[in-house]
């Protein structure tokens, strides 16, 4: 090359061995502009789970998921829970059907693919919701229920015989809408709604031996139009707390106890959710205080809010779900990510959907299936397949149904972002750590160019950390790598945990002709330099010179004369590879050099 009478010779130089690590891809997919560092971002991905935890690259769930049909011809079933009914080893569910008036459960026998319809009653006006639990302790599972339209809040005895129902009377209820069972103090409790009033109660059972006595206490305060109800320690005092969805107010409301069933402090959390319809509670974030999850009807949305012990932190899930009706909280993955997944219901889209943490405000969203006037949902274990199923009631439609979340793509692959390393360097090594269960595969694949718009093709596929000599055996200046998965087994994935390029690097040096060169730009200083960096300029005006690290920061910067001899210290300096640029013009724009 000549410059202004100047030959600049240039001849490689390997100035020692250096990596470049990737071990998270929550940074998502990007531009196919090459970086000089992977960070922890990607270039492109099909089937990959990158979001879910730093240092775990896996297959991701896949769509399409089956669909399973309990019963296509329920009226209204407005509410669904999972309970072992029958005292089996398999779970079944526990339904209302609004217009039919029903109570009653459905019997799994065994699998999942096949159900048998046990009525409870028929005669209950408006049922709206049920629970199960074993009211006088006779080792019997028994059913509370209450009837919107009967004002009715009864027990169903069971006599051990799944088909024969004693109903029992527990209180007259204006209206009554959502129920809490619990045991409190070792004494069965139940939280009820009075949607008509606003009231709420707790109804204490004093189990005798013939007998079931209950004692009503109302809770201070009026909650109009209270759609949902839920209970927990949530501010981790030892007794036990409500949070409200009301409908009518458009309010999430949450009453800290001071003293169980007559002392109660009210926190209105958000008084501008129009419309909440459904509240749960559950430790979403994993740090032990259980959040909450709630659907706003208007917003056709899905929040939830942080519990700080001091305060709520809102956040959004979803506001494109069309008349948002049912939520729940669930572990769907089991990826022990620390973070529990949302799984929620449209009235209006006619689908179920689950969604998977990536930030607090940005949740991954996968389809689960349709299920037209969906308000009601249930996370459990239904089949054979590992992993939770989720169990949806049409509240507005027909049909209960459930989907099994269980299922991972067969295969997919990840496109890392191009490196790009300055100058041309001589890849030596990839290798990385992983775990492979058996009959699955894993492989790498690679290739490097000189232009980043044609990368070439890629290599045959890598099984182990291999040498790149013969693979790659020219020097380039950019690099590439794809990860390839497949599963035979929907339960398992291979991991990526991290990957590691190594290469020697190729510096330039200079050396001229007798002519004295109009303009230079060059590296004095023994490189690598020890304490100190010295540079030498050749220029016709002053000119701007800095100091770059690997990923393009500036860590000194000068002005210079026109010409001269120039050094700086380099002692507090992180050894490794640098960047000397100028804005000369019409020469080389920078130099490598490293610092020990």
């Amino acid at each position: 090359m000549v410059i202004g009478g100047f030959i600049l010779i240039l001849f490689l130089n390997s100035f020692g061995s250096f990596n470049e690590t990737q071990s998270s891809w929550q940074g998502g997919p990007g531009e196919e502009i090459p970086v000089s560092f992977w960070s922890d971002s990607f270039f492109s991905s099909e089937s990959m789970n990158w979001f879910s935890s730093e240092g775990n690259l896996k297959l991701d769930y896949a769509g399409n998921l089956t669909e399973h049909i309990i019963d296509a011809t329920a009226g209204a079933p407005y509410s669904v829970v999972a309970v072992n009914m029958d005292s089996d080893t398999d779970t079944d569910l526990l339904v209302t059907s609004w217009s039919d008036d029903l109570v009653a459960w459905y019997r799994n026998n065994g699998n999942g693919d096949s159900w048998t319809l046990v009525e409870i009653t028929a005669e209950f006006d408006g049922a709206n919701c049920a629970r199960a639990f074993d009211v006088n302790n006779d080792g019997f599972m028994d059913v509370i229920a209450t009837a919107f339209y009967d004002d009715s809040l009864l027990w169903f005895e069971s006599d051990s015989s799944e088909y024969l129902w004693i109903p029992r009377p527990i209180a007259e209820i204006s209206g009554p809408g959502e129920i809490i069972p619990m045991l409190n103090s070792g004494q069965l409790q139940v939280l009820v709604t009075e949607s008509d009033t606003g009231n709420l109660y707790i109804i204490k059972a004093s189990v005798q031996p013939d007998t079931v006595y209950w004692s009503s206490y109302q809770i201070a305060g009026n909650y109009p139009g209270v759609s949902s109800i839920d209970i927990s320690d949530v501010d981790l005092d030892g007794d036990l707390d409500i949070v409200l969805a009301e409908y009518n107010n458009s309010r999430i409301t949450y009453l800290e106890c001071i003293t169980w069933y007559t002392e109660f402090e009210t926190h209105v959390i958000d008084s501008d959710i129009p419309h909440p319809l459904c509240i749960r509670l559950g430790n979403i974030d994993g740090d032990n205080y259980p959040d909450i999850a709630v659907c706003s009807f208007d917003n056709s949305a899905v929040y939830w809010y942080r519990n700080l012990l001091t305060g709520w932190e809102k956040h959004t899930v979803t506001d494109s779900l069309w008349g948002a009706a049912g939520v729940a909280i669930c572990d769907i993955t089991q990826n022990e990510d620390g973070w529990l997944n949302i799984v929620a219901a449209g009235c209006h889209d006619g689908e179920v959907r689950w969604y998977e943490y990536r930030t607090e405000d940005e949740w991954i969203e996968y389809i689960m299936g349709e299920l037209p006037g969906a308000t009601a949902l249930c996370a459990t274990e239904l089949d054979t397949v590992p992993g939770l199923e989720i169990a949806g009631a049409a509240g507005v439609g027909d049909a209960i149904k459930f989907w099994s979340p269980g299922f991972r793509a067969e295969e997919g692959e990840l496109t890392s972002a191009i490196l790009d390393g300055q100058v041309g360097r001589l890849w030596t090594n990839i290798s990385w750590t992983s775990a492979i269960p058996a009959d699955s595969t894993f492989s790498i694949q690679v290739r490097g160019s000189e232009d980043w718009e044609n990368m070439g093709s890629w290599s045959e596929e890598l099984y182990e950390p291999t040498a790149l000599n013969e693979i790659l055996t020219d020097t380039t200046r950019y690099f590439q790598y794809r990860v390839l998965m497949s599963s035979p087994d929907s339960t398992e994935t291979p991991v990526l945990n991290e990957i590691t390029l190594s290469w020697d690097d190729v510096g330039i040096e200079e050396t001229s002709s007798a002519t004295v060169p109009e303009q230079s730009f060059r590296v004095i200083s023994p490189n690598p330099a020890e304490s100190s960096l010295e540079f030498s300029v050749t220029a016709q005006t002053r000119i701007s010179t800095r100091l770059l690290d690997l990923s393009g920061r500036v860590v000194e910067e000068f002005t210079t004369p026109d010409s001269g001899t120039f050094s700086f210290q380099t002692g507090e300096l992180a050894p490794g590879l640098y960047f000397l640029q100028t804005d000369m013009k019409d020469i080389e724009t920078y130099r490598i050099v490293i610092i020990n």
